[in-house]
């Protein structure tokens, strides 16, 4: 079963200058270090919400033997390694890193279309980041995959994967969403058009964070 990497950057200092180097390096000479010693990148992204300066990187593996070998030679990459002993001369670098798998309703489909449109501009997209309640799985899967269909329905959103958490924080499942209008309006609703869907969902799932992503140059969706 494929599974998913998650890794997200924190570059100090918090300045747009740091970032910049930051993002000219990584994909100058870590994305290509990356696609020669086999790692599938899906995306990089810009992350507004939370702290300032990080990025969030999603990667696909046939398994968690092939992330290994693919981790273990990406760090005898010489031409890789020269390129962040540079960088980090001049910035700091936080990582975390999550591995997870896809769930059923993150078809193969949704991410193909996803990475094979061509937008004219890059595209909005939003992370959701829900907590599970102990047994709720199932039911959340459910429900996640009933509000996929209603937002697609009405050109609110595009679901292009959605993920749980097997290593790192249990009981966490991450939706990654396209915004094809942009950022919602955020003015305060007295009912939720949605509750039909969301009220049964927060049961199972009572917690949930989000924020916006917008692509990287090198990201390969756009």
């Amino acid at each position: 079963m494929p599974i998913l990497i998650e890794a997200s950057h924190r570059v100090f200092p918090v300045t747009d200058r740091a970032f910049h180097q930051y993002v000219d390096v990584y994909g100058n000479a870590v994305i290509p270090a990356m696609a020669r010693n086999g790692y599938d990148l899906l995306g990089a992204w810009k992350r507004t919400g939370g702290p300032f300066n990080t990025d969030v990187l999603l990667l696909r593996f046939d398994d968690l033997g092939a992330y290994e070998r693919a981790s273990a030679s990406l760090r005898n990459d010489a031409a890789m390694a020269s390129a962040i002993g540079t960088l980090m001369r001049e910035v700091r670098i936080e990582e975390e890193v999550k591995a997870a798998r896809p769930t059923p309703y993150a078809t193969e489909a949704r991410l193909a279309a996803a990475l094979s449109a061509q937008p004219e501009r890059p595209r909005q997209y939003m992370q959701a980041v829900l907590r599970l309640e102990l047994g709720g799985q199932p039911e959340a899967f459910r429900l996640v995959s009933d509000l996929a269909a209603r937002l697609e329905e009405r050109g609110a959103a595009q679901l292009v994967t959605a993920y749980e958490t097997a290593i790192g924080r249990r009981g966490e499942l991450t939706d990654l969403w396209i915004l094809p209008h942009g950022v919602r309006n955020f003015d305060y609703r007295a009912t939720d058009p949605l509750g039909d869907i969301l009220e049964p969902l927060r049961r199972v799932a009572p917690d949930e964070s989000s924020s916006y992503l917008n692509p990287l140059p090198y990201s390969p969706l756009q």
